[in-house]
C-alpha cells in the first residue's frame, strides 16, 4: 500500500528500542513526557547500511543497536517508519542523547516501505572510530526480536550483529519485465541467480516502450523471484541495465515486499522514475501476458 503523510508531518526511521511502543512509553511517563506522537507507520528498510553494536548504553548496562554505513550493495537494515511531530522529534533528540557528546547524532536516510516508496527519514547514528562490539543485555535484544516478528522482518542481521549467526546478504531480487524467463533480458541473470518462485509486488505497471515500468500502486503486479549467487556484482550489473545511473536515472533500485505463495518477503526490484506522461497502464499487470 501507498502510505498517506501529512505535508508538515516528519519521519523517522526506528531500527533499535524504540520499535517497542511499551520501551518508549515507560521513558516518556518517567519524564512527564507525552508518548503519543510517536506514530507507526509499518515495516521499512534502509539500504547500504549494516546493523551493529558498538555503543555501549549505561542505561542499558549493555550494547545498543548503532548503524553502519557500508559500501556494499547487498547490505540492508529492517526497522519501521514513524510519523513524529516537532514535539516528538525533541524528546527523541533527548533520548538519543543529541547535544551529548559521544551519543547519537540525527542523519537523514532513504528508506522503503511495502510498495518500494522512498521515504526521506530522520534516524539516529553514533560514529565510532574504533571497531568495537559490546554485546547487548538478552532484555534489549528481546526488545529489538519480538518487535521485528511483529512487523514480519527477518532477524537475521540482528543475529549477525550479535555474532549469533554468519553475515546475511539482502540478496533477493523481483523481476517483472524482460529479465523474466523467456524474455530478451533474462540471460543477464540466469546463470547468476537461482529462480524461488512466482510473485507479485504491489504497484501500477505502464508499457514505457518495448519494456515496462513499475510504479508505486494498489494493483498486484506479478513477476518472478531470483537470489543472487554473488549479490554485490550482479546488483552493480543491473544498476547499469536499468539506468539507475546519474542525476536523472530511468529506474531506480527500491526494496519491496514481495508476496509469493510460500512467504513474504523483501526484495531488491527496480521502479521507473520518470515521468509515466502518456504510456499505457497495462491492465492484466503482467509483462508476459501484454507481450
Amino acid at each position: 500500500m501507498t502510505y498517506e503523510v501529512e505535508p508538515t508531518s516528519i519521519l523517522y526511521f526506528g531500527y533499535g528500542s524504540n520499535l517497542d511502543n511499551e520501551d518508549w512509553t515507560i521513558w516518556c511517563e518517567k519524564r512527564g513526557d507525552d508518548p503519543s506522537g510517536l506514530i507507526e507507520i509499518g515495516a521499512a528498510w534502509l539500504d547500504g547500511y549494516q546493523l551493529c553494536f558498538d555503543y555501549y548504553s549505561r542505561s542499558r548496562k549493555g550494547g545498543a543497536a548503532n548503524l553502519k554505513k557500508t559500501n556494499r550493495k547487498n547490505t540492508a537494515t529492517p526497522g519501521a517508519l514513524f510519523e513524529i511531530d516537532d514535539y516528538t522529534l525533541d524528546l527523541l533528540d533527548r533520548k538519543e542523547g543529541v547535544n551529548t557528546e559521544g551519543c547519537y547524532q540525527r542523519e537523514i536516510v532513504t528508506v522503503y516501505t511495502q510498495d518500494g516508496s522512498s521515504h526521506q527519514a530522520i534516524t539516529y547514528t553514533h560514529h565510532s572510530s574504533e571497531d568495537v562490539y559490546y554485546e547487548p543485555t538478552k532484555d534489549y535484544e528481546a526488545l529489538i526480536r519480538n518487535n521485528l516478528e511483529r512487523l514480519e522482518l527477518p532477524s537475521d542481521w540482528l543475529d549477525y550483529a550479535i555474532n549469533k549467526s554468519p553475515q546475511p546478504e539482502f540478496n533477493l531480487i523481483f523481476v517483472y519485465g524482460t529479465l523474466m524467463k523467456g524474455m530478451s533480458r533474462h540471460s543477464e541473470i540466469e546463470s547468476d541467480c537461482d529462480f524461488l518462485g512466482y510473485g507479485t509486488v504491489k504497484g501500477e505497471l505502464y508499457q514505457i516502450s518495448d519494456f515496462p515500468g513499475l510504479v508505486p500502486g494498489n494493483q498486484d503486479v506479478y513477476g518472478e523471484l531470483y537470489r543472487a549467487k554473488e549479490a554485490t556484482g550482479l546488483i552493480k550489473r543491473l544498476d547499469w541495465i536499468e539506468g539507475f545511473i546519474g542525476d536523472y536515472p530511468l529506474f531506480s533500485r527500491v526494496i519491496q515486499r514481495v508476496y509469493s505463495s510460500k512467504e513474504k518477503v523483501w526484495a531488491y526490484t527496480y521502479q521507473y522514475s520518470r515521468p509515466i506522461g502518456d504510456s499505457k497502464l497495462i491492465q492484466s499487470n503482467c509483462w508476459r501476458e501484454f507481450e
